[in-house]
């Protein structure tokens, strides 16, 4: 498939996000690394209680026109996704939600998260940086893991990459831990 793509003039293929275990097939299909990302941790029980945030609600059907106003303001160049990625962020998990803050004509962030087997995936979360140290994140992230512990997810994993301190320090601030 990928040769395919070539001789179509297609430049690069990105693959989902790997674990180092199991990257080798993609190696020895002429993949190499583009970006790192670091794997953060915690227990969906550990720490506060469900918190209720009035400004966090669950939609089964967002306007995602404007959730893709809040990723690009978010997110910068490769790490922003398209309408099509953020959509199907949605579906790659047994059960999902998305979690919105805001009214629906100016959301200030959004948060997608799912579940599987135990384990609670924090696929996406973005607070427009106007927004940014108001507790949009906080409400959404606390509210995520409150979704993840009622749907009967025991840990809930994300990813950040290396050098985004910031967030990772965000992370750490709400009970998350680096993991292999």
């Amino acid at each position: 498939a990928v040769r395919r793509l070539g001789e179509l003039g297609v430049d690069g293929v990105f693959s989902p996000a790997l674990y180092p275990g199991s990257s080798s097939v993609w190696r020895r299909s002429g993949f190499e690394d583009y970006a790192r990302l670091d794997v953060m941790e915690r227990s969906v029980d550990a720490g506060d209680p469900d918190p209720v945030h009035d400004h966090v609600r669950q939609d089964p059907d967002p306007d995602w026109d404007r959730v893709l106003e809040v990723d690009r303001s978010a997110f910068e160049g490769f790490w922003g996704m398209s309408r099509l990625g953020l959509e199907e962020a949605v579906s790659v998990s047994r059960s999902n939600a998305v979690l919105l803050s805001g009214p629906d004509d100016k959301l200030s962030g959004y948060a997608i998260v799912g579940s599987q087997w135990g384990t609670v995936y924090l696929h996406r979360i973005a607070v427009r940086p106007q927004d940014s140290g108001q507790g949009v994140g906080s409400a959404l992230l606390k509210a995520a893991i409150g979704w993840g512990r009622r749907s009967g997810g025991r840990s809930i994993v994300l990813n950040v990459r290396p050098d985004n301190e910031r967030a990772k320090g965000f992370y750490a601030r709400h009970g998350f831990t680096e993991t292999d």
